[in-house]
């Protein structure tokens, strides 16, 4: 059941601009679910959904990885800065 729940939760989000608990535990009512305020948080807390900026500039949640940067062409030793390396200075006088 818990599984069906899951698969549902980010059907519903992924199709969805869920906002709230209380807005994503009434559409898992009306597919059918039985669950409480309780169940929808440790689902949340479970799938680590996340709350991102819609393109229509309302929260909704999220798997965070639907904005995810791809990082998979990234040459580590090449790209990202390493410890010790110095990226800009500053020297503030009076």
């Amino acid at each position: 059941m818990k599984t069906r729940r899951h698969a549902k939760i980010l059907e519903l989000i992924k199709a969805q601009d869920i906002d709230t608990q209380e807005e994503l535990l009434r559409n898992l009512r009306a597919c059918g679910f039985d669950v409480t305020q309780a169940t929808v948080s440790r689902d949340i807390k479970e799938l680590r959904l996340v709350k991102s900026l819609s393109p229509n500039g309302k929260y909704k949640y999220s798997t965070g990885r639907d904005n995810a940067r791809d990082y998979g062409n990234y040459n580590r030793e090449k790209d990202f800065c390493k410890p010790g390396d110095l990226l800009f200075g500053i020297r503030h006088t009076d």
